[in-house]
């Protein structure tokens, strides 16, 4: 294995580090390849975007926020426990705004951040590496699975990443010419935003900071140390502000759920410290290293080996600065987790700002351990075929994208339901929901998780009324048994539910029930009961022969 190895002094330039011989023909054909699978890499995430997918539950909690809030309100703790930088926030709402309130609109600055990342990634990755650690690292993240699922989703993941690769394409600029502090200015003058599009971006541009900390300090010119505290002051007002704006607020009103819910095995067993170790490792080889693809438990392992080869090549290079600027988000990462701040590994989607690190290391890492291969037809063989599966994997995604356009079926089937539902039950009737127009809840636990959330979007999608936010005008003169008040309860609907029995009793009072029916869309097994996806419909007339004006008053307090 050939490669440079300059001064770690700071003013040293960084030269992207080759692995073996090469010529100038042979880096155009590996800058060709790079710029393709750019192109392929787009080409899957605008597939993915296009085909329209039905959205699921996790996207349709954070769209609940984004119907009718104004910019103000969108800093306030949102609907379904979430949190979201607000920034991205007022982005999404601007998008509603301009182009309506559907999946497409929603997705479409995630989609934007997560083409926009291919494209700086590979930027970042030819200041890093040439030749096959170069293209291997491109395509790992070209056709990554996560960040192409997350990146078309309802939800800051793809803004994490974008932010992510900014700050660390910043970090690597200057470290290419470490004499000039113009990269800190520019990186500072970009962090309140990128830190109000991204939670976790903190970490990286925390861990430029601390990695470039030493060199600078120790053996920078005046100018850089200014620009470089400069950032760190940036980066410390900027977070202080969006914390205190928005994300305190967020996080008291999701309390402890997810740390002790959902995301409990994402935060390390402190009652347990013995297993401490074994949780990092669990991690480390999971889904948080999942790239191109990889799996909980081990899955991953692969994937991890390649990217501590590859930082240790930097390392030995003299790229140390390098090295430890890649890897710093992560120690801020684990550094958070053990504050039970924010969860580290589990799922892909929350450390997506560890993909360029995981990506860049493990592309290198690729190409480094081929090169070590002792017969020389192997040795040219195996990055190769590592390439062509990558390419296989992209254009599988796709084909399966267009096959197959949703995540689950059971998707397709709620949205075809809700859109035929809204429509038709409006046809002959006063259609009405007790919980959208009337505010009122049977059982208020079932607006605070599962496929209530769905349900809502698909109102707001297919109701006509709902659609164009007209308010629910009842008139009670108007309903007979061939017009009646027609109320939706969602879930919470069987007749012998106490609730529901106590809100019957009340319209009772006034109204005659003529018809109820039910239609369970989806029943859900009984340990997911918060996915139970069903409607109940109750038809009411007006007692007797009465049909006076106040009976309104009564109507508005269903």
């Amino acid at each position: 294995m050939s490669t440079d190895a300059p001064s770690t002094t700071p003013d040293t330039p960084l030269a992207p580090l080759r692995i073996g011989a090469g010529s100038e023909a042979d880096d155009r054909w590996f800058e060709r390849v790079s710029w393709m699978l750019v192109a392929l890499g787009v080409a899957v995430r605008l597939v993915r975007f296009l085909v329209d997918y039905p959205i699921w539950h996790d996207e349709a909690f954070l769209a609940a926020s984004l119907w009718d809030r104004n910019f103000l309100e969108l800093a306030r703790p949102l609907e379904y426990g979430q949190v979201a930088p607000w920034m991205f926030l007022v982005i999404e709402r601007l998008f509603v705004l301009a182009l309506g309130y559907n999946e497409l609109t929603l997705r479409l600055f995630p989609t934007l951040c997560s083409i926009a990342s291919v494209v700086v990634f590979r930027h970042l990755a030819s200041r890093v590496v040439r030749g096959w650690g170069l293209v291997l690292a491109t395509g790992i993240l070209a056709a990554a699975w996560y960040p192409i699922r997350h990146g078309n989703e309802i939800k800051p993941y793809g803004s994490d990443l974008l932010a992510a690769l900014l700050i660390l394409t910043f970090a690597v600029e200057y470290l290419r010419r470490p004499e000039s502090a113009r990269w800190w200015w520019i990186g500072a003058a970009a962090l309140p935003l990128l830190l109000a599009v991204s939670y976790p971006a903190v970490f990286v541009a925390g861990g430029v900071v601390a990695a470039a900390a030493p060199a600078i300090l120790l053996r920078g010119n005046n100018r850089v140390r200014v620009a470089w505290t400069a950032y760190g002051a940036v980066l410390l007002a900027s977070f202080l502000t969006i914390y205190l704006a928005a994300t305190s607020a967020q996080q008291q009103a999701m309390g402890t759920h997810y740390r002790e819910g959902y995301w409990k095995e994402s935060f390390p067993p402190l009652d347990q410290p013995a297993w401490i170790p074994v949780w990092l490792i669990d991690q480390h080889a999971g889904n948080l290293m999942a790239y191109p693809v990889g799996e909980r438990k081990g899955g991953s392992s692969g994937t991890l080996i390649c990217a501590l080869v590859g930082l240790l090549a930097l390392w030995r290079s003299g790229r140390k600065t390098l090295a430890a600027t890649l890897t710093a988000p992560f120690a801020l990462g684990i550094v958070a987790a053990f504050l039970g701040k924010y969860p580290y590994g589990g799922e892909a989607r929350i450390v997506q700002y560890l993909a360029p690190s995981a990506c860049l290391a493990a592309g290198l890492g690729m190409a480094v351990a081929a090169s070590r291969i002792r017969r020389p037809s192997l040795a040219a063989r195996v990055p190769r075929l590592l390439l062509t599966a990558m390419v296989l994997l992209a254009v599988g995604l796709m084909v399966k994208d267009l096959a197959m356009p949703y995540r689950v079926y059971k998707d397709v089937h709620a949205r075809e339901f809700a859109r035929s539902f809204w429509t038709e039950q409006a046809r002959d009737a006063d259609l009405a929901c007790l919980k959208a127009d009337f505010g009122r809840e049977i059982e208020a636990h079932t607006w605070e998780a599962g496929m209530s959330a769905v349900y809502l979007f698909h109102q707001r999608l297919y109701s006509p009324r709902h659609r164009e936010k007209i308010p629910f005008q009842p008139d009670p003169s108007q309903w007979t048994d061939a017009h009646p008040l027609r109320v939706v309860l969602f879930r919470d609907y069987e007749a012998e539910d106490p609730a529901v029995r106590e809100w019957l009793a009340e319209m009772g009072r006034e109204y005659e029930l003529r018809n109820s029916q039910s239609f369970v869309v989806d029943p859900a097994s009984s340990r997911e009961s918060w996915l139970r996806d069903a409607y109940g419909v109750f038809d009411f007339v007006p007692r007797g022969d009465a049909r006076a004006a106040d009976r309104g008053g009564d109507a508005r307090r269903l």
